[in-house]
């Protein structure tokens, strides 16, 4: 499940859609709006809602499933102007085991780190 929104989420409402009896593990990653940023403070960050940088992260939970044994991914990130804080970002991923289930959330933390570079926008504090 990949959702893109501009509006905050339950993170406890979509880690318990992913519960069944075959999970051992659900791993989540949880990106939140920091307030400094190399060296300068930051107001906010912005998101557009850019397809192609929505279809990567689809790809990326894709990805995760053929290439890691995990029983399912769910990824959702926030678009728009977000205030420090907030929160941008969320990697569950279920999986019978640990192991694959973190190697799986690295991956697409890595992954959509590569997407930000050219898909947010910091915003700085007295620009």
């Amino acid at each position: 499940m990949v959702r893109i929104t501009d509006r905050d989420f339950s993170v406890e409402e979509i880690i318990g859609g992913m519960n069944n009896p075959k999970i051992g593990a659900i791993i989540t990653y949880l990106g939140v709006v920091r307030s400094f940023s190399e060296g300068r403070e930051v107001a906010g960050i912005e998101f557009d809602d850019d397809e192609a940088a929505i279809d990567k992260v689809r790809e990326l939970a894709d990805k995760a499933l053929e290439d890691f044994d995990v029983a399912d991914v769910a990824i959702v990130h926030r678009v728009g102007q977000l205030k420090v804080g907030d929160k941008l970002l969320l990697i569950a991923v279920s999986a019978s085991h640990r192991q694959p289930a973190f190697a799986a959330c690295m991956s697409i933390i890595d992954g959509v780190k590569g997407i930000h570079s050219a898909w947010g926008r910091e915003c700085y504090k007295g620009s």
